[in-house]
């Protein structure tokens, strides 16, 4: 968590328990104090601790993302290291480190398989995802929207150019 995050967090807690006193310098130490965990993690807990009690200590909050953290990871099984992983040493031990964190953050795990499955989907499948259409999604950023109003000029200034140079005019 960021030190910006944990002022988000306390703000959070404040408002989740409005007589818990939350002065200037309470993100700081407590930045020091739960700096290490994730901004998700701490106001899931803070929510919980909060339906129970009044008030809200970096403790408790630390108590509850470990519980939330283990409940994960005993409800996830951790997928296999690719084989070739045991060629590299210390790589297989990295992986599953690495998985056993995306499980502990609630992010997605890669798989082990490796790329696709033997043989073709079957034909309906097939032709079911050849006759899907990708819907156009409206730009949203400015400068994509400029540049497409640029394009379009453009291009209606060149049929502009083309339609006078046959018409024969100046």
């Amino acid at each position: 968590m960021t030190p910006q995050e944990t002022v988000l967090l306390a703000a959070y807690v404040k408002a989740c328990c409005p007589q818990q006193a939350i002065g200037e310098y309470t993100p700081d130490a407590w930045h020091d104090l739960l700096g290490d965990l994730e901004l998700g993690d701490c106001r899931d807990a803070v929510a919980a601790v909060a339906r129970r009690q009044p008030f809200v200590a970096p403790a408790e909050i630390r108590a509850e993302v470990r519980r939330v953290r283990e409940d994960r990871l005993a409800r996830t099984a951790l997928p296999a290291p690719p084989p070739d992983a045991a060629d590299e040493p210390g790589r297989y031990q990295r992986i599953i480190q690495a998985n056993t964190k995306r499980i502990a953050d609630a992010r997605s795990v890669r798989l082990a398989l490796a790329g696709p499955l033997p043989g073709d989907p079957p034909r309906e499948w097939q032709e079911a995802r050849a006759a899907l259409v990708k819907p156009e999604v409206p730009a949203t950023d400015p400068r994509q929207i400029a540049r497409e109003q640029v394009e379009e000029s453009r291009r209606r200034l060149g049929e502009v150019r083309r339609a006078a140079d046959t018409d024969g005019s100046p």
